[in-house]
């Protein structure tokens, strides 16, 4: 080969090997664009609720639960779900069910920001009809007893009283008459009277010509309530409305006396309301709290565990806040009863507990972790604290008594959820991560 076409081979290929190293060299100094921002997701609202029979405490099974135009009916568990709501605000739940008493609970959720998930949950009990009935003739008239309750109670019918139905038909003959004490409504975000009894008298919607004089027993033995009044139940509004009937205090029998004109749900109520103290928030454990995309595609993440509180505490014995006000003996064991009755309806009769009870919850989620990212996820959970005023009135020397009974309760969960974007050098892992 001529020597000068070699050289001239042996050039050119040098040149290119050149330009490969250079285009290389380029290559390894080129800087990446940044990943996108992922744009932020609007809050959601979940509700989550078990039913039980009050009764018996067993998980209650085939309820309908109406929330506005949704409805769920609750598993064999007693438990139902209302999940990614989008709209803050009150919530109102009806619950049905052959055999027993309909129930309502109102829940208000508070707006939150993007990225949050806001999870109620609730224990809701409802009343089982209590067997057997009192038929009575209006116009004979007869006392009927109350049933289904400790506190003795009777309603009675005066001779030759006219009665109507709900739609003012004219109701003859003898009536089948159910009279039973029920459980407390708790209305979210208003002042809740504790009742020392709830009422519910069937037929509902029964109207009668002559007030029914109702006698409630005083169960204290050496004091009673400052002052009682009678509430009538609004199922159209879903409040509690103070009737004018005013309540009375029989020393000579030691009841509580006031009247009815028509048949519904009714309470004999403390005019202490229960006053709610500022709220608290509490840590907790979120299992899924880091969520690694260590690959090049993205990630669908469907859930998010976490654990719970549940239940709700008595900040001191009863008993110690009674004895702090001097009263102690048999009617301190009675008033702390009753107390612990009172409170215990304003959680859906559900009893304290010496310390929350923590279980695994999981939330269903729409999310996409892009290559290059973590999700990290940060729960609170709320606690509600409350205070019970309860005026009592020595009946030996018509003195004073005010015990104060303070409670916490574990409510709401919030899920705090944000993106984060991490490098080569970030080997940080969480739960339900990815490698």
């Amino acid at each position: 080969m001529n020597a000068r076409i070699f050289k001239k081979i042996i050039k050119t290929t040098f040149a290119g090997l050149m330009i490969v190293a250079l285009v290389g060299v380029s290559s390894c100094r080129k800087t990446e664009e940044p990943a996108p921002i992922p744009e932020p997701q609007p809050a959601k609202y979940t509700i989550k609720g078990t039913v039980l029979n009050q009764a018996t405490n067993a998980a209650l099974p085939g309820v309908l639960v109406t929330m506005g135009a949704l409805t769920a009916t609750t598993t064999a568990t007693g438990s139902f779900e209302f999940a990614n709501l989008t709209t803050a605000g009150k919530y109102t739940l009806i619950l049905t069910k052959a055999d027993f008493f309909s129930a309502t609970y109102s829940i208000e959720f508070q707006t939150a920001g993007p990225n949050h998930t806001i999870v109620y949950t609730v224990t809701a009990t409802m009343v089982p009809y209590v067997p057997g009935v009192t038929p009575l003739n209006p116009v004979t008239g007869g006392t009927i007893p109350v049933t289904g309750g400790d506190i003795a109670t009777t309603l009675t019918i005066p001779a030759n009283t006219t009665v109507t139905d709900k739609n003012g038909v004219p109701v003859t003959g003898n009536i089948n008459i159910t009279a039973v004490t029920t459980s407390d409504i708790v209305i979210a975000g208003v002042s809740n009277n504790p009742g020392l009894v709830v009422l519910r008298f069937e037929p509902s919607g029964l109207q009668f010509s002559k007030p029914l004089p109702l006698v409630v027993d005083n169960p204290i033995s050496g004091y009673r309530f400052s002052q009682m009044q009678l509430e009538f139940f609004n199922a159209l509004t879903t409040l509690w409305e103070v009737q004018t009937q005013p309540v009375t205090f029989v020393s000579a029998t030691n009841d509580y006396s006031t009247s009815i004109t028509h048949f519904s749900l009714y309470k004999l109520s403390f005019t202490h309301a229960v006053a709610e103290l500022p709220a608290t928030t509490l840590p907790i454990v979120v299992t899924d709290d880091i969520i690694r995309n260590n690959s090049l595609v993205n990630l669908a993440v469907t859930k998010i565990r976490y654990k719970r509180n549940s239940g709700y505490l008595l900040e001191k014995p009863i008993m110690t806040s009674l004895s702090d006000v001097g009263i102690t003996g048999t009617d301190a064991t009675e008033l702390a009863e009753l107390i612990l009755e009172v409170v215990k309806n304003h959680f859906n009769g559900i009893a304290p507990v010496t310390a929350y009870t923590v279980s695994d919850a999981e939330l269903a989620v729409v999310r996409t972790v892009l290559p290059k990212y973590k999700l990290v996820t940060i729960g609170t959970q709320k606690i509600v604290n409350k205070q019970f005023t309860i005026s009592l009135v020595k009946l030996s020397d018509s003195t004073t008594k005010t015990v104060i009974i303070k409670v916490n309760s574990a409510d709401m969960v919030t899920l705090s959820m944000d993106d984060v974007i991490f490098d080569a050098h970030d080997h940080e892992l969480g739960g339900g991560g990815s490698n």
